[in-house]
This record gives C-alpha cells, sequence and structure tokens, in this order.
C-alpha cells in the first residue's frame, strides 16, 4: 500500500513540474511575442519578478478547480473545461496588480515593475491554455498510440460496428479503447441518429443507421456487432439481427453505462445477446414489503429444490434472509449442486438439505416432524410432456399422489402457506401432464380451509432455459451443426424467464388466502419457428447454415397453450403481472374418492386406460393431435 501511494506522490509531483515548465514557457513567449521577440533586459527583469507570483497563482487555481486531478491519458472536454476555466481566474490577480502599478507610479516610480502590458496578460492566457492542453494531448496521444501497438497485428483484431445513438457510441469507445485485450478495432458506428449520419465521433464514422447495417458489414468486413443496452429496446434488437442474418456477424451487447460507471459491470463482460433479451418484458415491480412480512425469519421448503424452478426460487427466497431454508429434492446431484451454491450466500440462513422423495409419506412426515416449515414451494414435478405421454402412470405417481402428500403434510403440521406450481398446460388439457396437474390444483383447492394452512397455485408457461425446456435443445443442435427441429410451423407458445418466474411465484404466494388459481402475465406469445431463426441469428449464422426443419407435433402437444378457461372470470389482483381465476373448487371427499381411483394405474404403461381414469376427473380433457397419438 505504501508503495502505491509513493507512485502515486511522484506521478503527481512530475505533472506538477510539467505543467510548471508549460506554464513558465507560456509565461516568456507571451513576452517576447508582445514584444516582437526584441530582448530588453528592463522587461526581462520584470518577467522574472512576476513569474513566480504568477505560476504559483496559476497553480493553486488548477488545483482548486479540479484540472489536475484528471488522468492525463484520458484527457477530455471535461478537463479542458476545468484547465480555461482555472487560468482565467488566475490571470485577475494580475490585472489588479496592473491597475494598481499604473495609479501608483506617479507617485512611487518602483511601482512601474508591476505593470505588464495587456498584450501580455491575454497572450499570456492563450500560451498558458494551450500549453497545458498540449501537455496532455501528447500524453494521450503516447497512451493510445501504446495500445494499437500492444494489440499487435490488426488483421488479428475483430472488426468491429457500434451500434447505438451518438452519446451511446462515444460512451461504448471510451470504455473499449483502454482494453487492448479484448482485441477490437472499431470500423465504424451505426446510429438511428440522423443528425448525426455522415459525420465521424472520436474519428471513426457512422456508416447509417440500423437499415445499412448489413451493407455497412459486407463493406467494412465487420465480423461482429457491439450493440448499447441502453439505445435497445426488444424491438430494436430483433430488428438488428434480422439485418444481420445475411450476413453472418455475431451480436454481442454492452450493459447499461450506469452501471459500468457505478462499477457493477465491468466492460470486460460484454455478452452476446440472449434470447431473454428479445423478450417484450417490463422490469417487474414486486411489493419487497410483502414478500418480506411473507418469508423474513420464517422455516421455507422448497420441494424440487435441485430443479431449474426450484433452484431459483430457492435464490430469490434466500434474499429475504428467512431463518431456514429446507431443500427438498430426490437427486442426490442436483440437490449436492444448490445446496454448495446455496451455502456460499446464506448469510444467518440455515440451509437444511433432505433428500427424500415427495411420493414417499412416511419421509415425508419424517422431514416435516424434524423441520416444521411454515411456507411450502412446492416444484417438484414431472413436465416434460411427451414423456408422461410413454409413462402416464408416473405422472399419477409423482405429480398427483406427490402433491396430495405433501400437502397433506403441510395441513397436519400446521404450516402457515403452501403454494403450488402449476402450467399453463393444465387448462383444457389434451396431455397425461396437463391432467396431472390439473387433478392437482383441484385436490389443493379441495384442501383449502381444511386447517391453518392457506393453498394456492400458481400458472405460467414455459420457462425460457429450463430442464428439458425447448432453448437448451435448440443450443445444443445449432452446437451440433444442425437441423434445429421444430415441432409445427405454427407452435405457439408463452415464455418466461427463470427470475421472473420465481419472483412473481413469491409474490402471488403473499396474496393466497383460500384456494385461489393465480395466473402469470406471460405477455405475448412467441412462435416457436420465430425462436427458432432468433436463435440462428444470435449464433452469428443464418439459416442456409443451420436448416430448420419440421418434426410434426409430439404426443399430448397443442399448436396454442391457453392460461386460463373460457367459462372462468379473471380478475386482476393488486400486482400488475398477476391475475386471479375464479374457478369453481370441488369436494375433498369427492377428489379423494377419484385420486384413490387413479391408484391402480401408478404402475400401468397404458396410456389410453390412464387418459380414461383421468377423463373421469377431468372431462374438459381433450383427445390429442392424431399427429401425436401414442400406439
Amino acid at each position: 500500500m505504501k508503495t502505491v501511494l509513493t507512485t502515486n506522490r511522484r506521478y503527481s509531483l512530475l505533472r506538477l513540474c510539467v505543467d510548471a515548465a508549460a506554464l513558465t514557457i507560456a509565461f516568456a513567449a507571451a513576452f517576447f511575442v508582445r514584444l516582437d521577440f526584441t530582448f530588453y533586459l528592463s522587461w526581462c527583469a520584470r518577467m522574472l519578478l512576476h513569474l513566480p507570483f504568477l505560476l504559483a497563482v496559476e497553480l493553486a487555481t488548477m488545483h482548486f478547480v479540479g484540472a489536475t486531478h484528471g488522468a492525463w491519458r484520458f484527457v477530455s472536454l471535461s478537463d479542458a473545461t476545468k484547465i480555461v476555466i482555472a487560468l482565467v481566474i488566475a490571470q485577475i490577480p494580475e490585472c489588479i496588480i496592473h491597475v494598481i502599478s499604473v495609479w501608483l507610479s506617479a507617485t512611487h516610480p518602483w511601482t512601474r515593475y508591476g505593470i505588464i502590458p495587456w498584450g501580455v496578460i491575454c497572450i499570456n492566457l492563450c500560451f498558458s491554455i494551450l500549453a497545458c492542453l498540449g501537455v496532455r494531448i501528447i500524453r494521450r496521444i503516447a497512451y493510445e498510440t501504446s495500445l494499437k501497438q500492444a494489440t499487435g497485428n490488426s488483421e488479428s483484431l475483430d472488426r468491429t460496428l457500434i451500434i447505438g445513438s451518438g452519446n451511446g457510441c462515444k460512451q461504448i469507445m471510451d470504455a473499449i479503447r483502454p482494453h487492448p485485450e479484448l482485441g477490437i478495432q472499431i470500423v465504424g458506428l451505426i446510429s438511428d441518429d440522423p443528425s448525426v449520419q455522415g459525420r465521424e465521433i472520436s474519428g471513426i464514422p457512422i456508416l447509417g443507421g440500423i437499415e445499412q447495417l448489413a451493407e455497412a458489414a459486407q463493406k467494412h468486413q465487420a465480423a461482429q456487432a457491439i450493440i448499447s443496452q441502453a439505445d435497445a429496446s426488444p424491438e430494436k434488437l430483433s430488428k438488428i439481427l434480422e439485418e444481420c442474418s445475411g450476413v453472418a456477424i455475431k451480436t454481442r451487447i454492452v450493459p447499461a453505462m450506469n452501471d459500468i460507471l457505478s462499477g457493477a459491470i465491468d466492460i470486460a463482460q460484454m455478452r452476446e445477446i440472449s434470447v431473454e433479451d428479445l423478450l417484450h418484458r417490463d422490469p417487474i415491480q414486486l411489493d419487497k414489503e410483502e414478500i418480506s412480512k411473507f418469508l423474513h425469519g420464517k422455516k421455507i421448503l422448497v420441494s424440487g429444490a435441485g430443479g431449474s424452478i426450484g433452484s431459483e426460487i430457492c435464490r430469490q427466497v434466500l434474499a429475504f434472509e428467512p431463518a431456514e431454508l429446507v431443500l427438498l429434492e430426490r437427486c442426490e446431484l442436483f440437490l449436492y449442486e444448490i445446496e454448495r451454491e446455496l451455502r456460499t450466500k446464506c448469510g444467518n440462513t440455515r440451509i437444511v438439505p433432505r433428500l427424500a422423495d415427495i411420493c414417499d409419506e412416511s419421509r415425508m412426515n419424517e422431514v416435516f416432524d424434524e423441520c416444521q416449515p411454515e411456507v411450502i414451494f412446492h416444484a417438484a414435478a414431472y413436465k416434460h410432456v411427451p414423456m408422461l405421454e410413454y409413462n402416464p402412470g408416473e405422472a399419477i405417481r409423482n405429480n398427483i399422489e406427490g402433491t396430495a402428500c405433501i400437502a397433506n403434510c403441510a395441513v397436519a403440521h400446521n404450516c402457515s402457506a403452501f403454494v403450488m406450481i402449476s402450467t399453463d398446460k393444465a387448462v383444457n388439457p389434451t396431455s397425461v401432464m396437463g391432467t396431472s396437474k390439473r387433478i392437482a390444483e383441484l385436490y389443493i383447492q379441495a384442501m383449502s380451509g381444511l386447517g391453518k394452512t392457506r393453498f394456492c397455485a400458481v400458472r405460467f408457461g414455459n420457462v425460457l432455459g429450463s430442464t428439458g425446456s425447448v432453448l437448451p435443445l435448440f443450443r445444443s443442435q445449432i452446437n451440433a451443426g444442425g437441423p434445429l427441429t421444430v415441432t409445427h410451423p405454427d407452435m405457439v407458445r408463452y415464455f418466461m424467464t427463470i427470475p421472473e418466474a420465481s419472483q412473481l411465484v413469491m409474490q402471488a404466494g403473499t396474496m393466497g388466502r383460500n384456494g385461489e388459481i393465480f395466473v402469470l402475465d406471460m405477455g405475448k406469445p412467441v412462435k416457436i419457428l420465430d425462436l427458432a431463426k432468433d436463435l440462428i441469428r444470435l449464433s452469428g449464422k443464418t439459416e442456409s447454415d443451420i436448416p430448420i426443419v419440421f418434426s410434426g407435433t409430439r404426443p399430448g402437444e397443442k399448436l396454442f397453450e391457453e392460461l386460463g378457461f373460457d367459462e372462468e372470470r379473471m380478475d386482476h389482483t393488486i400486482h400488475p403481472k398477476i391475475y386471479v381465476g375464479k374457478l369453481h373448487p370441488v369436494e375433498l371427499s369427492w377428489i379423494k374418492e377419484h385420486i384413490q381411483k387413479l391408484m391402480p394405474f401408478r404402475d400401468s404403461q397404458d396410456n389410453a386406460a390412464v387418459r380414461a381414469a383421468m377423463h373421469e376427473i377431468v372431462p374438459e380433457m381433450m383427445e390429442p393431435e392424431k399427429e401425436g397419438a401414442i400406439s
């Protein structure tokens, strides 16, 4: 630490000496220019008499204004403004001395040495500004030259276009230039701001708007485009990707510059555009005070804690500092990974990993007896639609019997709240998976009002990047060189990011009162074909490189998923992204009786028989598409 401080002091002293030398030369030059380069001994005496005073005032004023604080290699317009202001102020004492000396010279001849011509003062001001700025500009030129030399051969650099507003492009360039290790050569700028098109920013030409992106990329042989996140809406990102699709250049996005300047994100953390960036989403506003009341200091249990949704719920819950977080998971590897992650940031929260199957009633009672959880987030479920069509008995065992088992434990142990994760596939279901989740919804609705436990379910669509979802499949197919398999050109799904879904689940949990089915606002539905095309573009390839083939709908799939029943009334809640569906509950004895009739089918692989038994409970269950029928 002392070595660093000593080095900084040395640099500060060196900069002070250079400024002093520059100001001295400027003052001397002002005299000789004013005197037509004629040498007079008397005027040299006056110059030497004034120099120490003027130099002290100029350096002190520059320090006070902050003109000496900036790093010379990054000199900017702001630094130049401070230098001008400081040196203008520094000439005021000389002007005062001049006026007083002239007034006293008639009676006190010696005061004539205080008179410096006005021309010298004006010329000195100009020369001083030029000298101080000059040494800084020379330092910046030397620094940027060294950066270019450090990056080596320009042929090895990534030729790059910057996309954003004029100010956004300038900020990105200023952030990239000090990082030669990034290997970036900026060859042009793309901006939709008509006031800057056709001009240059820091010597880099503005080549046009987004419509000219493909042309500019080809002309300048650009390998990648860097986009300012602050200037890029989802619509603009989609347009940029469309323009890039014909030239196969990679696209990367720079975090908002206020994040970089605050130190939250480093420019070296530029990332590729993700599908999440293309979703038309406004930032979620959570009622953190209500969620804190719901979770803070409580004992929380998350079933399916190692899954994509369950693990994210654990992360989100942990931020509200519960007293204890019980991780309930059947897969040993998943449990190990989430426990290891959470232990590094758990603070005062006790992490309790429990390896258990929710279908094992005896084991569930052991866990509840030991941990005494107060809030349950039930995320454990089988969710892969075609897989459960081939193994329908497992949907009964895990999704229905498992939910009933853990719900019964919640009531028996006086848990205060039970939040079940459901799905849009439970609406007018065509699949065994969707029907099993609808039966689970009916069960927790029937359990409402029984004991102290508040039950609710939260229904949402597909979650981007979750285990078994289409996104990891498409990415693996792209890495393998294609093709991308899309089941049907008209297949449409609602999508939500994992953090977004998890946050809204917690928020909905605070609202549950008596068996509600909450429905999350999933935004606009997305065509799977469009998603596939976006991923190809994001990879820097074209559809000629990665073809798309249609494989046909899979067992149990619908072309368009629904989030609510036609006959149910969707009411607004206090949160703009959460709705509540008024569904008619069933009697607990009725649903228990019918679930009991399903039990003989737990080990069955007979899809038709299982579907027939489920149809008795969920009459709105529809037959699957013929293309996806199970043989």
